[in-house]
């Protein structure tokens, strides 16, 4: 048999991966040949490439659905795990780079000459995530997060004339190296001590003795395997900006250009949650993992929910003092990275499932949300929420679609917003969780005033004579949002189902009596 066979066979499976490379690598030549001039077209390639993208990516999940093997996923190329939970979150990422790109295009105070390499930055970030989300393996897994910080590194800075967004390339640059560090101290740990980079091999042992295992460790000491997972989820909690690693968040927030500040809310923190998900899950609660390690996950979980109590009460009580709606938001991704880490700190495929629900839901109001932003800076040149007083009534069909999307970051009905904080409220509350779901809702109802004082100076401060400037795109993709996010709320069954859809691939039991 030709052993280059093998290869060729596996490259099918990650034909999406092949795809966005090779839309990547044509953006920068054809970028180098239109010199910089009329970057626009580059811009249109890359929608193009994300739409073809996604389409493989669609039918990737139906093949999946009707696989018999294809419920588990499959490995290839020995490293790359292919199942429908990397998969929702390609398709995540596509969704929002799809908008993000959209942004750029439109964005009144973006140049529309020499920023060819924006979209090979996108896209090659684009490609870190998909390896990132699809793996078992920690040295695929770090070399994925690896090229997404990368590419996020010289995104925050792209403006080098503007001081702020080199600062937030700067700091993004310090912390995301000191973070790097540790967990990649803490991935060569649990390798000293297993002698296996697999998280399958790591929680179930190997039936030839070559990885010992967790198990075994526990038995010996479980002191040096707490310090190495400690040290792997403080590299997750920074890229997901979770207390006491969200320092940089609001900083990197405000300095970035909008489209990579959507990028960094959406995309970036969704892709570490997924690569959370995936160590949970593959490493304490999948079928064959043993007794002892399956225990010790209640432990991880009761650390993890008091590290969502205060990540969502921080965020919170820092966004009432915001006066720049960048800083709010910034404020806002951090307090909703609390609640989204409550599904996770359940530790069941349920709890799971919540999670993964309500970052799709965080994914419509989220890109709403800045979308308006990006739209009222190209009016009024301002990030502060006094510059919008009296603009709701001259651009009532973007004001109108940031209510709509202030509702649903909040959590009311009949938002998606609503249902997906249903979902893990009653996920926490069956899990035992009782107390962390009253903070949750005392901190949803904090964010009420913070989120309102936008729609407050909208509609309810004095019109400020302004010219109008019509920017009739972007005004039509915020509105598709905010549309979206109330109909995934009235009817989030295939949403749900999607989410569902994800746990279960990775081998996660469902819970007797769970939902």
């Amino acid at each position: 048999m030709n052993p280059v066979s093998p290869y060729l066979a596996g490259l099918r499976y990650v034909a999406p991966e092949v795809l966005l490379t090779l839309v990547a690598l044509a953006a920068l030549v054809w970028d180098l040949v239109l010199r910089g001039r009329d970057s626009r077209k580059v811009g249109y390639l890359t929608l193009g490439g994300l739409l073809a993208t996604g389409w493989l990516l669609v039918q990737q999940w139906r093949d999946l659905g009707a696989s018999s093997t294809g419920a588990l996923g499959t490995t290839v190329l020995g490293m790359v795990t292919i199942d429908r939970f990397g998969t929702f979150f390609k398709l995540f990422t596509v969704g929002a780079l799809l908008v993000v790109t959209l942004f750029v295009l439109f964005d009144r105070r973006e140049k529309k000459h020499g920023i060819g390499e924006y979209y090979f930055l996108l896209l090659g970030a684009a490609i870190g995530i998909f390896f990132m989300v699809s793996t078992n393996n920690l040295l695929l897994l770090m070399l994925g997060l690896e090229l997404l910080s990368l590419a996020s590194y010289s995104l925050a800075g792209f403006h080098k004339g503007d001081k702020r967004s080199g600062e937030a390339a700067l700091k993004y640059i310090v912390f995301g190296g000191l973070s790097a560090g540790v967990m990649l101290y803490g991935i060569s740990l649990l390798y000293g001590l297993t002698g296996t980079i697999d998280l399958g091999v790591m929680g179930r042992g190997s039936a030839d003795g070559s990885a010992v295992g967790l198990a075994a460790q526990f038995a010996l000491s479980p002191v040096p395997i707490a310090i190495a997972i400690v040290l792997v989820l403080a590299g997750f909690a920074y890229k997901v900006s979770v207390v006491p690693f969200h320092f940089w968040t609001p900083d990197v927030y405000e300095g970035a250009p909008t489209p990579v500040t959507t990028f960094l809310a959406v995309a970036s923190k969704a892709a570490g949650f997924a690569a959370l998900l995936r160590f949970m899950g593959a490493l304490f609660l999948v079928e064959g993992v043993d007794a002892a390690v399956a225990a010790y996950a209640d432990r991880i979980g009761l650390l993890l929910a008091i590290l969502a109590a205060v990540t969502m009460t921080l965020g919170n009580l820092s966004a009432l003092r915001q006066s720049n709606l960048k800083r709010l938001l910034a404020y806002s991704s951090i307090a909703h990275a609390g609640y989204a880490l409550m599904g996770v700190a359940v530790m069941t495929s349920a709890g799971f499932s919540a999670a993964i629900f309500y970052l799709a839901a965080y994914y419509l109001m989220n890109l709403g949300a800045f979308g308006f932003l990006l739209y009222f800076e190209g009016v009024t040149g301002s990030e502060d929420v006094d510059a919008l007083k009296g603009l709701g009534w001259r651009y009532p069909l973007v004001s109108c679609a940031m209510v709509v999307m202030l509702v649903s970051l909040t959590g009311l009905p009949p938002t998606v917003g609503f249902y997906g904080k249903l979902l893990l409220f009653y996920e926490g509350v069956e899990a035992g969780y009782a107390w962390l779901v009253v903070i949750a809702a005392l901190n949803s109802v904090v964010s009420l005033f913070y989120y309102f004082r936008v729609a407050k100076a909208l509609f309810l401060t004095d019109v400020e004579e302004k010219p109008a400037l019509a920017q009739p795109v972007l005004a039509s993709v915020i509105a598709v949002l905010a549309v979206f996010t109330i109909v995934t709320g009235l009817f989030n069954a295939p949403l749900e189902a999607w989410s569902d859809a994800g746990p279960a691939s990775l081998g996660i039991p469902s819970a007797t009596g769970s939902r």
